[in-house]
């Protein structure tokens, strides 16, 4: 809030004015301590709340953010940018348009960005928080004060991206004593920046002579004033500082002495502000002296934090009356609760505490650290029990709480806080050693997190040697149930770990041995190992056993009010119930489960992109494109904000699956490439590796690319007369279409033979259909027409119950043969309609421009390629047998084609 008594400078307000009104994208005020930068911003701004109530033409929401260093931190930076920017109430004259954000409020997604387990991109979080400000009708102002505190060339990088994608109704202003490292020199050229310096912040002669008679009331001569003014060269801090001194020698001396006072003046602004601070701060009571010191460490204060610090009592009374004295303090809220100190008044307090008493500055903080843990603020506690440099306590403390932040889905916080603490601090707390384990398993970094896990074990291990330099408290704690608690949740993360490698009887393992250990009461941990049960179970592909283990975890998880772990679970019982073929049970838990992240605030996280790429995968099967795309896409895009990798890659996977239901083979390739690029600086689970590559290898079919698929397959070792393993069920499939398309069909049939029997015993359904829709297909080319109705009979019965639709029209063509026999045979008339529409209103995937088409829109049932190619050589004259030379086929392959050539004329 601006002080009541201010000198005004409209000659400054019209400069920043000038900016908005010639769509400026930056207004810099740049000049050393104490020029009035934040008062002359909060001036302009407080001039242009009074010109929108008379003229309507724009309403200006001011978003505000006093920056400090702790900001340097490009998570914290942007956690406080975002707050910042949820302060703008809706304008009075601004309509709620279509894409704004909920209520007119900016940075939801960004929050659960912030808030999610995974640490998201920096630059995902910008670009949601850019989309919501370009959604806002009215103009925004973005403050940055302090931004010299910043030194960070992340946070500078962050700021560059802001500034260049800034929406044209948005107006970043930055107050700083330094440069900022943004590219002034284009924007200037460009005409997109509006400057403020020292020289133009500088009082003139009738603003030092208002605000040292009228403002400070101290009725000096002009020739006082001019002299000061002289002496000081404008500086507004200067003048500030030298009246509180000369109100002291007035009062004392009279005004004859004030002369005497301005001449004494000499030297540079750092001497000046050294010798004023010492006549300001020495001028008031031996009581006011120590409570300014004492306080010095602190950010913020309030009365109880002060009488703390100061062992007094009357904290509250001394801030009211700084306040009105004019002595640096700024209230921070209506009820005079909270204050801080003007920065650059606090940071000179601090120094001279530091000079005068260099230990007193760590028991300060230590005292603070004190009240704050008392007093219910933990994270303040061990701020301040890390600048008092005792890593010991503030690692204590965050052990102390770190099941509340974890629960709150504090996971960025608290990796900030790992980071400050000394390596081998870190590695002899238990706690903290499982905590950063997990922290680098989501981040790929499997061998990391191992040995922050035997880390763990081995303070554990150490504990029960003698000799051993170790608080009774601790040995206590390190006994018994709690010890068991630290190796059960050891083994929680090693079966998270042994999943990520594919290994079956690993993940059991540890999953057991984790419910071996943990206690009852320790819910989320418990939770948490038996999500990982239910992946043992997925990857054997006991579809039965996977639901009712992951069932029991979602419940449980529920139980232990662990919102994340909660969505983990329902996510894997979804991918679960897909492969049983529940495609409606899927949608329902999805549908819930996104209402729970809403409701969360998690609807922007990771873990909610991996939520919409498989319910848009779903939705793709039920043949609901346009929803599918929608929705797979985002969720894509969220995961990507993550670092979960297995939730990046099965999310691409779903999406290349509804790009290649839609027929967008490019989309689909992309989709199915996107972890090479994260592969190169990240472990990829080899099991979502392999998937996107069955994928890829999918698509190159669909584009006749057989040479890529041979490749691929010999590449993997896959071979038609081997038995199928399960973890290898989706290559196989892949293999058994491209033995088709190269018309091996003997292997093909063998090969879906032995994929139909474990299939059907592990009860899945979605891939059972699948086998038999192209056993189906093999034994239609083959030329045994009665098995392949046969066949295609068994599938339709299998998925009309759940409504699968797109298993059988992305197979094309040959499929709508295979049902228009179906239906002549009177096979589920209607059900076999709506999968014939869906082919017949599929558009093809790529157009080959370089050769003629041919027209079969009255076809009811279109040629395909290979069809056409021998239609073209049947009119050019050639025989069967000079057919099947010509197109590497045997004769009984081309005759089938042929009549199948002549059954659709």
């Amino acid at each position: 809030p601006l002080r009541p008594k201010l000198v005004s400078r409209p000659r400054l307000v019209e400069r920043l004015n000038q900016g908005l009104q010639f769509e400026h994208k930056l207004s810099l005020v740049s000049a050393p301590a104490g020029f009035g930068k934040t008062t002359m911003v909060g001036e302009w701004l407080d001039s242009l709340s009074l010109a929108a109530g008379k003229e309507s033409q724009f309403v200006n929401r001011v978003a505000w953010l006093s920056l400090d260093e702790g900001d340097n931190d490009p998570i914290r930076f942007l956690a406080y940018l975002v707050a910042a920017l949820q302060t703008l109430a809706p304008g009075e004259a601004g309509e709620m348009t279509a894409g704004q954000p909920p209520d007119g409020k900016i940075g939801e997604g960004a929050v659960s960005m912030l808030q999610s387990p995974q640490s998201p991109s920096t630059e995902a979080i910008l670009i949601s928080l850019i989309n919501d400000a370009a959604a806002i009708p009215d103009r925004i102002i973005l403050v940055l004060d302090d931004y010299h505190v910043i030194v960070s060339p992340p946070v500078d990088e962050l700021l560059k991206f802001l500034l260049e994608h800034l929406p044209p109704h948005m107006h970043l202003v930055i107050a700083t004593r330094d440069d900022p490292a943004l590219p002034l020199a284009r924007l200037r050229a460009r005409g997109r920046l509006t400057e403020l310096r020292a020289r133009d912040l500088r009082f003139s002669s009738s603003e030092a002579a208002e605000f040292l008679n009228q403002v400070m009331g101290l009725e000096l001569t002009a020739e006082n004033i001019a002299n000061l003014e002289s002496r000081t060269e404008g500086w507004i801090a200067g003048l500030q500082l030298a009246a509180l001194a000369l109100q002291g020698t007035i009062s004392i001396k009279g005004h004859e002495e004030a002369a005497d006072f301005i001449k004494s003046f000499t030297g540079s602004h750092h001497f000046i502000m050294d010798y004023l601070i010492e006549e300001v701060v020495e001028g008031q009571s031996e009581s006011i002296q120590n409570f300014l010191l004492q306080t010095a460490v602190l950010d913020r204060m309030t009365g109880s934090l002060c009488d703390a610090l100061t062992n007094q009592e009357g904290g509250q009374a001394t801030l009211e009356m700084l306040e009105h004295a004019n002595l640096f303090v700024v209230r921070l809220d209506e009820e005079r609760r909270w204050y801080r100190y003007h920065h650059l008044f606090g940071d000179l307090l601090g120094r001279r505490l530091r000079q005068t008493q260099p230990d007193r500055a760590l028991s300060l903080h230590h005292r603070a650290s004190g009240w704050y843990e008392q007093n219910g603020y933990t994270d303040e506690a061990i701020e301040h029990a890390l600048r008092a440099q005792e890593m010991e306590r503030a690692a204590q403390l965050i052990e102390k709480d770190v099941d509340a932040l974890w629960q709150r889905g504090e996971h960025l916080k608290l990796r900030r806080w790992l980071g400050v603490l000394p390596a081998e601090l870190v590695l002899s707390k238990p706690y903290l050693c499982i905590l950063q384990a997990w922290d680098l398993f989501v981040s790929g970094q499997q061998e990391a997190a191992e040995q922050s896990l035997q880390a763990a074990e081995k303070v554990l291990v150490t504990t029960a040697e003698p000799g051993t330099k170790i608080s009774p408290v601790e040995l206590e704690q390190l006994t018994g149930v709690d010890k068991l608690k630290i190796q059960g949740r050891v083994a929680a993360i090693r079966a998270f770990l042994a999943f990520y490698r594919s290994d079956v009887e690993g993940i059991s393992h540890y999953a057991h041995q984790a419910l071996e250990y943990l206690p009852a009461g320790d819910l989320t941990w418990r939770s948490t190992a038996m999500v990982a049960l239910g992946d043992a179970y997925s990857l054997m592909g006991e579809m039965t056993a996977a639901y009712q283990v992951r069932l029991e975890a979602l419940e449980a998880c529920q139980a232990a009010g662990n919102i994340y772990m909660t969505l983990i679970a329902g996510m894997k019982l979804a991918i679960t119930m897909r492969g049983m073929g529940k495609l409606q049970d899927v949608i329902e838990i999805c549908q819930r489960q996104f209402q729970l992240a809403k409701e969360s605030g998690l609807a922007q996280t990771a873990v909610a992109g991996w939520l919409l790429a498989i319910w848009g995968e779903v939705l793709a099967e039920l043949n609901d494109l346009d929803g599918a795309v929608q929705q797979a896409k985002k969720g894509a895009e969220l995961t990507e904000r993550g670092r979960d990798l297995g939730m990046i890659g099965w999310s691409n996977l779903c999406l290349a699956r509804v790009y290649f239901s839609r027929g967008d083979m490019a989309g689909a390739e992309e989709a199915a490439q996107k972890m090479e690029n994260i592969g190169r600086d990240s472990h990829v689970p080899t099991w979502i590796s392999n998937l996107l590559a069955a994928a890829q290898a999918r698509i190159w079919l669909a584009q006749d690319r057989l040479v890529a698929v041979s490749e691929w397959a010999d590449e993997r070792g896959l071979e038609a007369d081997k038995e199928p393993r399960y973890l290898q069920e989706t290559e196989h499939i892949v293999l058994a279409r491209f033995l088709i398309a190269q018309e091996r069909l003997g292997e093909a049939t063998t090969l879906l033979r032995h994929l139909q029997g474990t299939t059907e015993a592990g009860r899945r359904i979605s891939r059972a259909i699948e086998v038999l829709i192209l056993q189906a297909l093999a034994a239609q080319a083959g030329g045994d027409p009665a098995r392949a109705v046969t066949k295609l009979e068994q599938a339709l019965t299998l998925a009309e119950p759940a409504g699968f639709v797109r298993i059988f029209a992305d197979e094309g063509p040959p499929m709508a043969r295979l049902l228009h026999e179906a239906h002549n045979h009177g096979m589920a008339p209607d059900y076999i309609r709506r999968l014939q529409a869906a082919i017949s209103s599929q558009q093809p995937a790529q157009a080959d421009t370089t050769s003629p088409q041919s027209d079969q829109s009255e076809m009811v049932e279109p040629l395909s390629e290979r069809e056409l190619e021998v239609l073209q050589l049947i009119a050019d004259g050639l025989t069967n047998q000079e057919i099947a030379s010509r197109l590497f086929l045997s004769q009984n392959t081309v005759k089938v084609h042929t009549r199948n050539i002549y059954g659709k004329l």
